[in-house]
């Protein structure tokens, strides 16, 4: 296989080794990936635009080279990156959402709304639940929400509690992966000596 240009004759001596072992990795790969298609001869030459005048930008030979091996290799990143991003779903701040959803208030907190992100399932089994919350009033000491998976409004399995602090809150749950038999979700508000668990928020 053509090795292409010796490495030391594109970069030069005065590099740090740091720069040096970065640079080579990338020279490793674009010789592994050998050349690109040749150009067709209609591009070979630019047009030429009357009264232009172009004033070549010369720069030495070992640094012409390793600015042309940094750009390849940022543009192989890019590529690659963007490429992993989308076959994993990998969503903002490099989470794995499967699914989103949105919760919407009840008469017990008509301004209150949130969005559910559902992530990859954890190495405990269990599916990670990130909650946006927004309009659900800060509660008295004591007192806190709790959230449900539910059939049909009524509750099944506790997903976890939570309180809130401001106008919006972000809050990490759980959700069991055996249930299955249920339709959604709903978050109630828990008081102490308070029997009727209000639902503030539902699917």
């Amino acid at each position: 296989m053509d090795r292409g240009p010796d490495f030391r004759e594109l970069v030069g001596d005065d590099l740090t080794p740091g720069e040096r072992a970065r640079l080579e990795r990338v020279h490793e790969l674009l010789v592994a990936a050998g050349p690109p298609p040749e150009l067709p001869p209609a591009l070979a030459e630019p047009p030429d635009e009357p009264g232009a005048s172009v004033t070549p930008l010369v720069l030495p030979r070992r640094r012409a080279g390793a600015m042309l091996t940094l750009a390849a290799a940022i543009a192989l990143i890019a590529f690659v990156g963007g490429f992993v991003a989308g076959k994993n779903g990998v969503g903002q701040g490099g989470r794995n959402v499967l699914h989103s959803l949105n919760m919407h208030g009840t008469a017990a907190a008509r301004n209150a709304s949130a969005k559910i992100d559902v992530e990859a399932v954890d190495s405990s089994g269990n599916w990670p639940l990130r909650i946006v919350v927004h309009g659900l009033p800060q509660l008295s000491k004591g007192s806190y929400y709790e959230m449900f998976l539910s059939k049909h409004g009524k509750p099944i399995a506790a997903c976890g509690i939570f309180t809130v602090a401001g106008s919006t809150s972000t809050v990490h749950l759980s959700m069991p992966p055996t249930l299955k038999d249920y339709d959604g979700w709903i978050v109630t508000r828990e008081s102490p000596g308070n029997n009727g668990h209000p639902v503030v928020l539902t699917t």
